[in-house]
């Protein structure tokens, strides 16, 4: 990290103007992925069915005790993990503005729209620009705090108090293995997504000199990101009219990722895959605003 590149994050999920960025829009094609076989290995994201019972997704209780015990399942069973730990997640709506979503055209005037989660923190807007979740330096210092007592961010602080999340004989056995940071994406509206969809680069186009290290300060830590040079090597997808029952399985992290990977013998070709909201021109100015939930997991799994 160079200090130079960075945003402040309230406490509240609201996110500060970056500062030392220069953001720039580029038109891009975007490949439908519907049945292309992408994969959490080889590209760094799938798409599941995931049929359950759907919970009042603007209700933090009801995200953190119902919501995520069904994620953890879901990846448990999608990538054979022996253990999957939810710790955080966000509401976006493409109604919200902010420096990652400043598109005019976007649907602004949704009536509707709540300020907050009953009982949790404020729906952001999407995150319209290329980014990935960790580093190198991030992933494993994320999954170490996890193993911390809770701070004042931590959004499972409400169910632990001051409790660490992941227990340290799983940790230690965790990290002596293979483990992934996987966001498991949603539409939670009944109509498909039409407006700000999510797209994601296949994993196998992307280079180290691509990265660029962009810290996301909090109240008690410092977190970072990975931030994207543009180029046309770069192949984007997208899964166009996502509903309810299906989920983005999006890996922004494999400690057994070929770019960083200690054991070249033992490691699978996706590390993590960048990813962004986008403006689809297909979309009908009258489409509804976009609501999704993304959470945040780690998941311990077998060596390879």
């Amino acid at each position: 990290a160079t200090g130079k590149v960075f945003v402040d994050r309230q406490t509240d999920g609201v996110d500060s103007e970056p500062v030392g960025t220069e953001d720039v829009a580029v038109e891009v094609p975007v490949e439908n992925g519907r049945g292309k076989g992408y994969n959490l290995d080889e590209n760094a994201f799938a798409l599941v069915e995931h049929k359950i019972d759907h919970i009042d997704y603007l209700n933090e209780e009801e995200i953190l005790n119902k919501y995520y015990p069904e994620v953890e399942k879901l990846l448990m069973k999608e990538t054979g993990a022996w253990k999957v730990f939810a710790f955080d997640h966000n509401i976006r709506c493409s109604g919200v503005g902010s420096w990652m979503n400043k598109d005019e055209s976007v649907k602004q005037d949704d009536s509707d729209k709540p300020e907050e989660i009953s009982g949790g923190s404020k729906i952001v807007s999407p995150a319209g620009i290329v980014h990935g979740d960790y580093t190198v330096t991030s992933a494993p210092r994320r999954v170490k705090l996890l193993a911390e007592p809770c701070k004042v961010n931590d959004t499972m602080a409400k169910v632990l108090g001051e409790n660490p999340l992941i227990p340290g004989d799983v940790y230690e056995k965790g990290m002596n293995g293979r483990y992934c940071l996987i966001n498991v994406w949603r539409n939670i509206k009944e109509e498909p997504v039409q407006t700000m969809p999510l797209a994601m680069c296949d994993s196998k186009t992307v280079a180290p000199d691509d990265l660029i290290t962009f810290e996301v300060r909090y109240q008690d830590r410092t977190g970072e990101n990975y931030l994207a040079t543009h180029t046309e090597r770069h192949k984007w997808v997208y899964y166009p009219g996502m509903v309810r029952d299906e989920a983005i399985l999006l890996k922004c992290w494999d400690s057994h990722g070929e770019t960083f990977a200690k054991d070249k013998e033992k490691c699978v070709p996706a590390t993590f895959s960048y990813h962004s909201a986008f403006k689809d021109p297909t979309t009908s100015p009258d489409a509804p605003a976009r609501y999704s939930i993304e959470v945040r997991t780690v998941a311990f799994l077998p060596d390879l």
